[in-house]
């Protein structure tokens, strides 16, 4: 009787932890708009497409990139974070996507992929990502690799698809090209 109820609990413990695993870990999907928090709207528009495909998004304003990081941060210190994170921004908010990744990377904690929408000046990725991808006008700032910089980083030039900075994140191609990045990188299309 003893090694059945010993059985029993092992058993009970391993379902456990095998639901508990499985409802912890999917992905978390940031998208930060610029300055003002009006001209961005595209940014709104990707993320409820990502959620329409049951994928965990968000989208919030430039001032909030950093209580986003130090919560991912206080979440991983109790192993609640659910991997990949990815970073998507526009403007100001492409211009905290470097400061997100390394500040995490800082804290032993890796950005799957950050996308910019037109950065407003050259930005630097020291640690934190392992993919970046920079769409930008003709103006817009770039991406460079900074020293500890491991990953990868490709810049796209979008005026072909008629974007400028105010609407680059809206311009269809520009949304579907980055959208189709996230997905991969997730593993689904």
């Amino acid at each position: 009787m003893k090694k059945q109820s010993s059985f029993a609990v092992i058993v009970l413990a391993v379902l456990a932890l095998n639901l508990t695993a499985s409802r912890a870990f999917s992905e978390e999907v940031y998208l930060i708009r610029g300055g003002f928090n009006v001209f961005s709207t595209g940014m709104d528009q990707m993320a409820q497409k990502l959620r329409s495909r049951g994928i965990k998004a968000s989208s919030h304003g430039i001032m909030s990139w950093k209580a986003i990081a130090n919560d991912i941060i206080k979440r991983s210190k109790t192993k609640k974070v659910s991997y990949p994170i990815i970073f998507l921004g526009h403007s100001l908010g492409a211009d905290a996507a470097p400061e997100f990744a390394n500040y995490l990377g800082e804290n032993g904690i890796t950005v799957d992929l950050v996308i910019g929408f037109d950065a407003t000046a050259t930005r630097t990725f020291n640690k934190g990502a392992k993919k970046v991808i920079n769409y930008r006008t003709p103006l817009g700032g770039h991406y460079v690799k900074g020293q500890g910089f491991k990953g990868t980083i490709s810049h796209v030039e979008t005026g072909e698809y008629g974007a400028n900075h105010f609407t680059i994140e809206k311009v269809d191609k520009v949304q579907q090209m980055a959208l189709g990045a996230v997905l991969s990188r997730l593993g689904r299309r």
